[in-house]
């Protein structure tokens, strides 16, 4: 990752080892969130995400880009509500970059340029 808020491990972030904590039994070989059982159907399956993004898009307005950008955007968002409950609007956390690297391999840029996280502007 790119800078230092990018560079989160998840075990640094309370809201999200708290998902792999709450496990019970807690398999030894979980030691991150990408490996939670509920990690890939939450953020990684195209399904679950396909249902996603029609309620955000009928919330929001379509999101402009390629389905594999819209899946990304999905994921990313799957994962802070996963995490954190609905923030409100503006409200922007970080993500790990295990989520982050996980979901962009996942649903790859045929370019790989991507944008990291970014706080909102307040005008």
């Amino acid at each position: 990752m790119q800078t230092v808020v990018d560079s989160l491990c998840c075990r640094e972030v309370s809201a999200f080892w708290s998902l792999v904590e709450e496990l019970t039994p807690r398999p030894a070989d979980v030691t991150c969130l990408t490996q939670h059982p509920g990690f890939e159907a939450c953020c990684l399956n195209p399904f679950v995400l396909k249902i996603a993004y029609t309620h955000f898009r009928q919330d929001h307005g379509p999101l402009q880009g390629s389905t594999h950008e819209q899946y990304r955007y999905t994921a990313y968002r799957q994962a802070i509500r996963w995490a954190y409950g609905v923030l409100g609007r503006s409200i922007r956390k970080p993500l790990p970059s295990c989520v982050v690297s996980t979901i962009r391999q996942q649903f790859q840029n045929g370019d790989q340029t991507y944008q990291g996280f970014q706080w909102p502007c307040l005008d």
